[in-house]
């Protein structure tokens, strides 16, 4: 009898509510547009958000640019965005701020997460701390990363890492780093390590790297051992490309071996590589096969150059023609 008495009731509301929003009441429209909204209808639920917001109902606002984004129409988004956040809607402040960012208009979109920041929103602080950090305006960056972090954003303890390695405070970014490790995904952070690494954001692709490596996810700890070893790092370079053999990445063995050769160790190098290639690493096979060309090794250096070749690389199959070629001037 109380669950019936329960929907009797649902069902008055809904009655009085439809009747007060056709009547032109500013709460029941944006509740319509909520209910419709939850029921999967957005026709009904853009209708409806769109008469509340146009009767100044600033969640309205907000809530219609939010479903007009996801409808693929951001233009039209921005502008019930720029109406909410002028109106002081701190959540439609910072999704304006991404809006303007992803149109390529920077200083707008600091502004917006400046303000969104100011009035406590979490994200916009995490976003506007990127934005300082690749201007190079370290003291800021790191206060407003700190405040994202602090509050739990995993953008802000990424941002607030890579502040404090740039200041050479690694030892105080470790730790945010196995926050961000603990509260996010390590395929995750390695995503965003590469995509940061794409645009040449080294210090930012390096945050990501060593919290998905903190997490204990092997690629983050090659990627990052990449990271440190083109920037002349070569001990932690090696520190974390042996976190990664261990867990048996040969990507991280062929590196170990690519660093072995440097020093001058072919014999370390070479046990390297056959680790590697043991696991199927094609780099390994070429490296083996130079090595053995090195030593005059030329049988063994045709078969780890056929075996590169036969996996279509085209580093083995050209290493293999210069053999051939050598082969038959000699």
């Amino acid at each position: 009898m109380g669950a019936e008495k329960r929907k009797w009731n649902t069902r008055v509301d809904d009655y009085l509510n439809r009747k007060a929003a056709e009547r032109g009441h500013v709460i029941a429209m944006a509740r319509m547009g909520s209910t419709a909204l939850e029921r999967g209808d957005l026709d009904e639920a853009e209708v409806w958000f769109r008469k509340a917001a146009e009767g100044g109902d600033r969640v309205a606002m907000g809530n219609l640019a939010h479903l007009l984004a996801e409808r693929g129409v951001p233009e039209k988004a921005e502008r019930w965005y720029r109406e909410a956040a002028t109106a002081g809607d701190s959540h439609a402040m910072s999704h304006l701020g991404n809006l303007c960012a992803q149109r390529g208009d920077v200083a707008a979109a600091e502004d917006w997460w400046r303000r969104a920041a100011t009035e406590g929103r979490v994200e916009a602080m995490a976003e506007l701390a990127r934005t300082l950090h690749r201007r190079g305006e370290l003291d800021e960056a790191a206060y407003w990363a700190g405040e994202a972090a602090e509050a739990g954003n995993v953008e802000g303890m990424i941002t607030l890492g890579a502040v404090l390695c740039d200041t050479g405070r690694t030892a105080e970014a470790e730790p945010w780093w196995r926050k961000a490790g603990e509260e996010a995904d390590a395929s995750a952070l390695c995503k965003l390590g590469h995509q940061a690494q794409q645009r040449n954001d080294l210090a930012r692709a390096e945050s990501c790297y060593h919290a998905a490596a903190a997490a204990g996810a092997p690629e983050a700890a090659v990627r990052l051992g990449l990271v440190l070893h083109r920037r002349g790092e070569l001990d932690a370079a090696e520190h974390w490309y042996l976190k990664a053999a261990k867990r048996g990445d040969a990507a991280a063995m062929t590196n170990l071996g690519v660093l072995a050769n440097d020093r001058n160790d072919p014999g370390e190098a070479t046990a390297w590589y056959r680790k590697a290639a043991e696991l199927g690493s094609v780099p390994a096979y070429t490296n083996l096969g130079r090595l053995a060309a090195d030593h005059g090794n030329f049988q063994e250096a045709e078969h780890w150059f056929r075996a590169a070749a036969d996996t279509g690389d085209q580093a083995g199959q050209r290493d293999l023609e210069e053999l051939y070629r050598n082969r038959q001037r000699f």
